[in-house]
């Protein structure tokens, strides 16, 4: 899902999937996102930690964070994804400031309190409705201006749940009994580690060999493991940091494409243009001149 059509710095889907639906669109984007789950169970990945989420939880995503939700168990959940842009909340940071808005990501999950629960998912609805009339070609002159406020109350419902939640306990809510249980069982502790290890290194020739032994495991083992905890497979995480951080040094350095490819691990020039272009759907040097204009 990205920010596109009538509302262009706002997006917002509701959706009911099978327990073993994996995402597969782009993990990780320009712009901020709220995952608030209405029902089931589901892992997540995020900024390297690997945590669950159950319904009434809220994830928020910092743009340019690497992601990915996975399945735990069985049975259907049901999902609210909110996604907007910083011009979309340019007149929220002149009321409340940049501080304020920032503590959206204090904690990137949280759980909303069960009696808050309704007014929040009465939000959402409101929103949806809204947009849902952008789309279809019924909405008014007001209805932009309804569809910031929306989004705008969401956020603020969202920092006073942060100023209220709970500190995390050593990087992790408190856990149920399936966490617990699942935690006991295939700890993530060494995984998390591991895609720590390449989100900061990924400059370097990083071999699967070398990151199995760095968590005391076969190659096979370390493989199955990393995708279970992750959601990615280890090349796809690796080329995902690489293409993330490649982003970035097009468009805030003036490198050429054959440095960025070499800074960012890529060994090839060649090779990294076309998974470039086949990430992004254009070349590095279209993607510089793009988000320059």
């Amino acid at each position: 899902m990205g920010l596109s059509g009538k509302q262009p710095h706002i997006a917002i889907t509701r959706i009911r999937r099978e327990s073993y639906f994996e995402m597969k669109r782009e993990h990780y984007h320009s712009y901020y996102e709220f995952y608030y789950l209405l029902s089931g169970s589901r892992k997540f990945f995020l900024n390297n930690k690997i945590f669950h989420i159950n319904s009434g939880d809220l994830v928020a995503i910092p743009k340019g964070e690497i992601h990915r939700t996975t399945f735990i168990s069985e049975g259907i959940h049901e999902r609210i994804a909110l996604c907007f842009s910083d011009e979309a909340v340019r007149p929220l940071l002149q009321d409340i400031g940049e501080p304020a808005f920032k503590e959206c990501f204090r904690q990137y999950r949280i759980s909303v309190p069960a009696n808050r629960r309704e007014y929040l998912e009465a939000l959402f609805e409101r929103l949806l409705a809204e947009i849902y009339l952008q789309e279809s070609g019924e909405n008014d002159e007001l209805s932009a201006a309804l569809c910031r406020r929306y989004c705008e109350e969401i956020i603020l419902f969202v920092i006073r749940c942060q100023r209220h939640a709970a500190p995390e306990r050593a990087g992790a809510m408190l856990e149920t009994v399936l966490e617990k249980q699942e935690r006991a069982e295939q700890p993530d502790i060494g995984i998390e580690s591991a895609a720590l290890y390449m989100s900061r290194h990924y400059y370097e020739n990083i071999t699967l060999k070398q990151m199995a032994e760095f968590c005391g495991m076969s190659e096979s083992h370390f493989s199955k493991r990393f995708k279970k905890g992750t959601g990615f497979g280890f090349k796809e995480y690796l080329n995902e940091v690489r293409m993330r951080n490649a982003c970035g040094l097009l468009v805030h350095t003036g490198k050429s494409v054959t440095e960025i490819a070499s800074l960012c691990g890529f060994m090839d020039s060649n090779y990294f243009g076309d998974a470039f272009k086949k990430k992004k759907g254009m070349s590095p040097r279209q993607y510089r001149k793009i988000n320059l204009l």
